[in-house]
């Protein structure tokens, strides 16, 4: 079950069609949270000069009402999108993703020229925010060598990230309090938080050895008795929990959003009394002791904030999917090199005619460009709606689980 205090969330958006899908790569909300998600070995301080060609003699690859996009300025931003997000750094040189991150490219542009400068400045500010804290969590070193492996400074990073936030903010304000209410309202289970600490114990004891679940059951009553019995809670848990998420934490999953978790957790984190130790909650990981400390399910200002970034990021998807091609006035479209046919009747030789071994057969037509087999295409996946990612920040593996946006489970070990 992942952690998520809130300065470590990542945005999770329901996006359903291929531009919503890789829209997760990017999308409005989710880049605010790339920082957590992908840089675990980057760093402090980097070169703030910026080498970058004169817009002037760059070749222009589109242009919209109101500007334009240069070459140059859509090979910074795919370079940008490469170190923020190393995994799929291979996928962006496909013609299919760069069509899109032209588009997007278009559409980050369109809307930073739209917004106010009091949203450009408090696009600024979140960008910096950001920024200030992913450095605070990787090396100088690290991060100067891979700002250079992509050949972008730090100033192209804060660029990027200025514009993004500025249309974050711009398509946040686009949303009306009546809204927010609605969608609240809709979807109440998903922006329910609760702190919640608990005692795992595993199916499955340190040394690998099974349990039975007589034999489980009975530790985790054990575990129950002592707390009962007036020891700390914490104490407990940090002595016998065998949850590796949240052990060395007396137990602790602090804000965290209740509907990530498999069934019997949640229903726990939901119904349980505050501050009352329930009776044990089996679970496919094994017994739970839980204790919950505070539940939030009321529409506070927190709360408010949330839902308007999952609406304003379904905003931006519905510009890109309906608005964008009216205020595109040109645009070049990347393609794939052709790779020319085998002669009739042979095979390159060696083969039997399949797949040479370890390739990945194409997708069927009407899949998510850089679909992976299991997943939507998207970056990143089973987060709450609230706070930011989400889309970033880098998940502990615990014990409740948790499930995704399509409802099945995703499970990790010592959960």
């Amino acid at each position: 079950m992942p952690s998520n205090k809130r300065s470590n969330r990542r945005e999770n958006f329901m996006m359903q069609s291929s531009h919503r899908k890789w829209g997760k790569l990017a999308s409005l909300g989710a880049v605010a949270v790339l920082s957590f998600s992908v840089l675990a070995a980057c760093g402090d301080k980097a070169d703030s000069g910026n080498d970058t060609a004169k817009v002037e003699d760059s070749k222009v690859l589109a242009t919209y009402d109101g500007g334009n996009v240069t070459e140059d300025q859509f090979n910074k931003e795919l370079n940008v999108m490469k170190f923020l997000q190393p995994t799929y750094a291979s996928m962006m040189d496909s013609a299919d993703i760069k069509n899109y991150m032209l588009d997007q490219q278009i559409a980050y542009n369109y809307l930073e020229g739209k917004a106010t400068d009091e949203e450009k400045k408090k696009g600024a500010d979140m960008a910096t925010e950001q920024l200030d804290q992913m450095k605070a969590q990787v090396d100088q070193e690290q991060l100067n060598t891979m700002l250079k492996e992509q050949n972008i400074t730090e100033a192209d990073l804060t660029t990027y990230m200025t514009q993004v936030m500025t249309a974050v903010q711009y398509m946040s304000n686009q949303v009306k309090d009546e809204e927010v209410q609605k969608e609240y309202d809709a979807n109440k289970e998903s922006y329910i938080t609760a702190d919640v600490r608990h005692i795992l114990i595993n199916f499955t004891d340190a040394e690998g050895k099974k349990r039975t679940e007589a034999q489980t059951l009975k530790l985790a009553k054990e575990a129950k008795a002592r707390v009962d019995g007036g020891e700390d809670f914490a104490k407990v848990a940090k002595e016998l929990s065998e949850d590796p998420g949240s052990a060395s934490n007396g137990g602790l999953y602090e804000g965290a959003a209740v509907s990530q978790w498999v069934d019997a957790f949640k229903k726990a984190a939901l119904e349980q009394k505050i501050g009352v130790v329930g009776d044990p909650v089996k679970t496919e990981y094994g017994y739970h002791v839980i204790k919950v400390e505070k539940r939030t399910d009321t529409l506070t200002d927190e709360v408010k904030d949330s839902v308007r970034r999952t609406l304003a990021s379904n905003k931006l998807n519905a510009f890109m999917e309906k608005d964008l091609k009216g205020i595109t006035k040109s645009k070049e479209e990347f393609k794939d090199p052709v790779t020319p046919p085998a002669a009739e009747g042979t095979t390159p030789e060696g083969t039997d005619g399949a797949a040479p071994e370890g390739t990945t057969p194409p997708a069927a037509e009407g899949t998510a460009p850089g679909a992976v087999e299991g997943t939507d295409g998207a970056v990143t996946e089973g987060a709450d709606q609230g706070a930011a990612t989400d889309g970033a920040a880098t998940d502990e593996s615990g014990a409740a689980g948790t499930s995704t946006d399509a409802g099945t489970e995703t499970k990790t070990d010592g959960k």
